[in-house]
């Protein structure tokens, strides 16, 4: 069995934002120095519920503290975001961390955040399968090409690519 840290990284009421990243931070230490397998950091937008708005950012900033553990996101709303640069963020994420990301990927959940990027709910699910499809092609394939109704790439490469093979 393998046990894993997870934190939407809240921000309640009076606390102090420095003050959260590094509790959530030690608290990430603190699971590595117990033998957790994992840390799980999850992506939400305006709202208090998490500050976690780039868990990507949030998994560098932990990885480069930790040594052992596996930073994971729980989840990328892929989405809301450019499906090349998550493929780049994952893939620089992967090799500063040595290979110890994992990567989860969804739709969301609020309507508000679909709002707040100005994307309709209505095209979350095929911008979800259009994402997942164009991230591991370009982890995976060189001179990656795609197209469908809202992305249109042509022979792109990955630089750097992700270390852990075939992707994170």
């Amino acid at each position: 069995m393998k046990f894993a840290f997870f934190t939407h990284v809240p921000w309640p009421e009076g606390t102090d934002l420095p003050q959260i990243i590094a509790e959530t931070t030690e608290q990430v230490q603190y699971a590595e120095e117990l033998g957790f397998h994992g840390a799980w950091l999850a992506e939400h937008h305006f709202t208090r519920y998490s500050m976690a708005s780039s868990s990507l950012i949030l998994a560098t900033h932990i990885a480069a503290r930790t040594t052992r553990i596996r930073v994971g996101t729980a989840v990328v709303v892929s989405p809301l975001h450019n499906p090349i640069r998550i493929a780049e963020d994952t893939a620089m994420l992967d090799l500063l961390s040595g290979g110890r990301l994992d990567v989860g990927f969804g739709r969301g959940s609020s309507g508000y955040e679909y709002s707040g990027y100005n994307v309709a709910p209505e095209e979350s699910q095929e911008r979800f399968q259009d994402s997942i499809k164009i991230v591991q092609g370009l982890w995976t394939t060189p001179d990656f090409s795609y197209e469908s109704k809202h992305h249109n790439l042509h022979r792109l490469n990955l630089v750097p690519p992700p270390v852990q093979r075939p992707h994170p």
